[in-house]
Order: C-alpha cells, then sequence, then structure tokens
C-alpha cells in the first residue's frame, strides 16, 4: 500500500528540503520506497511524502516521525492517509544523515542522565574556548573535548555570568555578548518554565519560541518583574528566545542550576571570544509575532522594498503609480460606504474581482485603497492637522461645547495645558493615521515633548492586561462631499476620560482597541456595499502584537484576507 503523508507549508520545496530529507533518511533507514508531491497554493504550499509500505510499518514510520520530527514555524504535519496504490521509484542511494539533529537526539543531548550528554560534535564543529583545558599532546587549534571537559567548562561559565561577568561568544547567528546583569532590550531564557515565570505568554507564542525555527519574539514581562527586566521603562515589551543552538542549550543546563533563568543578549563584533563554534544548519534568525490564533507576522523587512509600489508587486497585484490613485465620494446614510467605487466599470463587481489594501506603519502615510485591474482608488484619505495645539484650538472654536471641556480640561491638568498653548501654532499635516497617537499622548501628558513617531500610548497599552478598553471616537464625517476622520473628536474624547481620571494603561488600550474596531467596521462595509472579498493588510503596525490581535478580532471572518510575506510587511 502507500500512504501519503500531508504536510503545509508557507516555504518553498527547496526552503523545506533539510525537513524532506529528514523523511526520505528514516523511509530509506527501513528500506522502504518512497516518493513527493509538492503543491503551490494562493497563501500555503502542500507537501505530501508517499510511503509504499505495509500499514504495521507505516504506523511505525509516522510514529518515529512524531518523536522526532521538530514542531516547525514553517512546516507543519496535517494528516496521515491511505493513498491510491501508485508505484513508486527504487531506493538508489544509501541512506542521508540529517543536516539537523531531531526532536529526541536532542533531548538525549541536553541529559544529563543520558549516555549522548554532550555529543553534539555531529553538528558542532570548530569548536575553542579558553574555558577548555587543551591537551598537552594537541597540536590543533579546534579539536573535540570529552564530555567530561565540555562540562567543567560550562560550569565555569555559568559561574561568571552569575558572578556578572559578561560573555563574549561566537555562536551559529554571530557573534553575541552574554550578560546576567547588565541589561539590553533583546533577552534570551534558558527554558519555557522560565518565560513563563516571568513574561505574559500565550499558548501560541511558547509554541512559536519552542520550534525548530527558535525565532524571536515580543513579550511583555509581568508587572511584578518589570522593573526587574526592562532596559527601557518607555518600551514595555522584550524581544524574547530560547537558546537556538545545541552549545547554548548546553550553557543553560548549568546556568539554571545556579538559578539563573535568563540572560541578556545582544550583538557583538569581539575578536576575543570566550567560547567560539560552528553549526551551519541553524535557522536564520527571524523576529516574528504570533497573533492569539496563532497567526504569524514576520517584523523583517527586505532591503529592496522601498517605496509602497515595490511592496505591493510581492503580493500579485498591479503597482499602482502616483497618478492612477483617485478618491471615491461618499455617499450618504452610511458611515463608510462610497457610491460605484468602480466609474466607467460594472457597479457591482464580481466576487473577489476587487481588492481592499489597508496599510497602517507607524513610519509611512496609511493607506485605504480600492485596487481593481490596474487602478487604484482612495477609499479614505488620510490628512490631519497633528498640532496638538491647533487641536485644541479647534475644538475649542468649531464643536458643541469644545469651549467648555476646553476650559475644563486647563483647569484639571494646568500644566499640560500650558505645554500645549506653548507649542508653535505653525500647522503640522500629517498623511500617517498613527500620528493621532502621539498628538493625544501629549494632551493626555503621557510625553512632555512633542513629536511625531514617538510610541507612548502604543507602550501604555502593552500594558493592560484586560481585553476590552473605553471607546475613543473614530467617527467619520463627510467634508465638502469627501468622506474623512474627525480627528479633533479623537482627541476630545480622550481629554473627557483624562478629566474623569481614567488610568493611562485603560486609555491608551481603549485607543489600540477603539481604532482596531473602527479599522474592522470600516472593512465590514466594504464588504457589506461593494462585494469586495478580498482584503491585504500590511504595515509594520501589525507586527505590534497589542494592535494584531484586536485587529484580526474586529475584521470580518468571510473575507480572503491576505497578511504580510516574511520581509514584506513595510519598506523603509
Amino acid at each position: 500500500m502507500v500512504f501519503a503523508f500531508l504536510f503545509s507549508s508557507t516555504k518553498t520545496k527547496a526552503q523545506i528540503r533539510h525537513f524532506i530529507e529528514f523523511l526520505e533518511h528514516h523511509a530509506q533507514d527501513r528500506a522502504l520506497r518512497f516518493g513527493h508531491q509538492f503543491k503551490r497554493e494562493e497563501h500555503y504550499n502542500t507537501y505530501t511524502f508517499l510511503l509504499e509500505a505495509t500499514p504495521q510499518e507505516a504506523l511505525e514510520f509516522a510514529q518515529t516521525i512524531g518523536e522526532r520530527l521538530p514542531m516547525s514555524v514553517y512546516f507543519n504535519f496535517i494528516e496521515f492517509k491511505p493513498y491510491e496504490d501508485t508505484p513508486l521509484r527504487p531506493i538508489l542511494a544509501a541512506p542521508k544523515e540529517p543536516s539537523f539533529p531531531d526532536a529526541l537526539r536532542i533531548k538525549q543531548i541536553l541529559d544529563k542522565n543520558s549516555g549522548e550528554f554532550c555529543q553534539i560534535f555531529d553538528w558542532v564543529f570548530e569548536f575553542s574556548s579558553p574555558y577548555l583545558d587543551t591537551p598537552s599532546d594537541s597540536t590543533q587549534k579546534h579539536w573535540n573535548p570529552s564530555p567530561q571537559a565540555l562540562k567543567k567548562a560550562f560550569q565555569k561559565m555559568a559561574s561568571d555570568l552569575k558572578e556578572g561577568k559578561s560573555l563574549l561568544i561566537q555562536t551559529s547567528r554571530g557573534g553575541k555578548e552574554l550578560s546576567f546583569v547588565h541589561k539590553s532590550q533583546k533577552i534570551m531564557f534558558w527554558d519555557l518554565s522560565n518565560v513563563l515565570t516571568y513574561m505574559r505568554l500565550q499558548t501560541a507564542q511558547s509554541h512559536l519560541l519552542a520550534s525548530y525555527e527558535k525565532p524571536i519574539t515580543s513579550l511583555c514581562p509581568k508587572e511584578v518583574f518589570a522593573s526587574l527586566l526592562l532596559e527601557n521603562p518607555n518600551n514595555f515589551e522584550l524581544d524574547v528566545c530560547l537558546p537556538y543552538d545545541l552549545v547554548l542549550g548546553l550553557l543553560g543546563l548549568f546556568a539554571l542550576e545556579l538559578d539563573m533563568g535568563y540572560v541578556y543578549i545582544k550583538d557583538s563584533k569581539g575578536k576575543a571570544w570566550d567560547l567560539s563554534y560552528k553549526s551551519p544548519y541553524v535557522p536564520k534568525e527571524r523576529h516574528i509575532i504570533v497573533s492569539h490564533d496563532g497567526l504569524l507576522i514576520d517584523k523583517g523587512i527586505a532591503k529592496s522594498t522601498q517605496s509602497i509600489q515595490t511592496l505591493l508587486s510581492h503580493y500579485n497585484t498591479h503597482q499602482p503609480q502616483p497618478s492612477s490613485t483617485s478618491q471615491i465620494s461618499p455617499k450618504s446614510g452610511s458611515k463608510t460606504s462610497s457610491k460605484n467605487i468602480s466609474e466607467g466599470k460594472r457597479s457591482t463587481p464580481p466576487p473577489n474581482h476587487q481588492k481592499f489594501i489597508l496599510f497602517l506603519s507607524k513610519t509611512n502615510p496609511t493607506r485605504f485603497w480600492v485596487q481593481d485591474g490596474e487602478s487604484y482608488k482612495t477609499a479614505l484619505p488620510i490628512s490631519f492637522e497633528a498640532n496638538p495645539r491647533c487641536i485644541i484650538e479647534d475644538l475649542q472654536n468649531n464643536y458643541l461645547d469644545g469651549d467648555k471641556l476646553v476650559k475644563n480640561f486647563s483647569e484639571h491638568q494646568s500644566e499640560i495645558f500650558a505645554r500645549i498653548m506653548a507649542l508653535s501654532p505653525a500647522p503640522i499635516q500629517s498623511n500617517n493615521l498613527i500620528d493621532i497617537f502621539a498628538s493625544a499622548s501629549f494632551v493626555l501628558g503621557y510625553q512632555e515633548r512633542f513629536e511625531l513617531g514617538r510610541e507612548s500610548i502604543l507602550n501604555n497599552a502593552k500594558k493592560f492586561v484586560r481585553d476590552k478598553g473605553p471607546r475613543i471616537d473614530f467617527k467619520l464625517i463627510r467634508d465638502d462631499e469627501v468622506l474623512r476622520l474627525d480627528y479633533p473628536r479623537i482627541i476630545r474624547s480622550a481629554m473627557s476620560f483624562q478629566i474623569a481620571g481614567l488610568d493611562e494603561a485603560t486609555l491608551s488600550y481603549g485607543f489600540i482597541d477603539s481604532l482596531s474596531e473602527f479599522l474592522g467596521n470600516f472593512a465590514r462595509d466594504m464588504v457589506m456595499n461593494f462585494s469586495i472579498k478580498n482584503i491585504l493588510l500590511l504595515g509594520d503596525m501589525l507586527g505590534e502584537k497589542v494592535f494584531l490581535d484586536k485587529i484580526l478580532h474586529y475584521f470580518p471572518k468571510n473575507i480572503d484576507l491576505t497578511l504580510p510575506k516574511e520581509g514584506y510587511i513595510d519598506y523603509r
């Protein structure tokens, strides 16, 4: 019989070759015939490993794979089932050793009671360290020390870390400096248990950290450990990873014996290494955010992506030209809809024909676009006055009871109000919706100096531990037949909550929650009014987990949603 082992992957066949070779090795080791099928899909690929075997042999193979195949971010088992009896090619080569230690072997190498303890030199090369006692008869720069020598060296390294000394290590991901006392933005926990002790951790995040790829992810510390762990109080997140190769895993065992659950880690270009080795099969470093539901966002930005045009070219879409974008006219009676958005084309486009593109970046202009063929139309223009003083004066002069609110605010927050009125009255126009956060954080007193790009509200929102914030008014109005956001109203509602004494974390989370709900409602109206089922979400705001979870929560579920590809979340 032929059995099919079906896997899903977001990578190409060449990029998962090491996993394919792993399956081939275990099939060849049992003298079983095998074959492959690889199918490219729109959002992911499917790989099928075909095995010609008896039912018992197939079950034993499945058990081996279950025990030994590492959990991966990019290569996931779907199902195991009988396949039509198709003759498979004969075995022509001897079993090829996998290029990485499997899950069971790693467990044995890191087990002090195992006969495999410290047996790393099938995957680690050119190992050297001044912590090792070089044999008197050795003339080689690199040699393979015994498990006992490794144990002694790692014990000394861990002891030095505990006493406050930094270690310079040439790791499989380049030169790193490890320290238990000198804080940095990036922290490596020696095991998941310590991550769970110190950090707020969801199940999907724990699976991500423990995966074969060992990526970095951003986590918030538990409040009680914030002052202990954080390098910068203005950033309530740390970039967290686990040991990503066998050597670091072994060092961690001895660090844990000294009640040292973590070390800070940063890049180093040092030359006098305390430990140096090569482990060529370790995956490259990635910074990945995972949503509550397990969707992955890679925060990396490819160097070649330098404009919105080049960014969109990676999503099988026509590249927009500046002259091809136009404004969609609003339709009365709807908060977010517009009349015939495909003027000159069919008034009711077929499903999945048009695409709604939402690009929300912390540094680049916001885009609410509808793509129809080669044309791009603006569904919602983003342009507003970002100067807090101008916003306050607008509220005072042009909004019902705005003067009373401003007077009340000035009495309750006299120092903040004085800082606002000390700003230059010169207009500051912005095309980036996220800049409203900087305006609001200055008005609310979260920062003493006004500067676009400041992330005080994002940082405060990460401290919030519940899942529902107060409603900030993100409302649409019609201005000269153009649909736009009422930006001063956003600030007005925040000022009212601030006067009422709402704390920073709760109010800041309300901004993220309310913005996400607004975007979800906007997308839902695009689906309902224009039958747009394809939505593309881009921008580095998706790399902020506090925002990612909320926008995915509020977005309609009956759509074909495309999220950023690796390297193409934003542009520089």
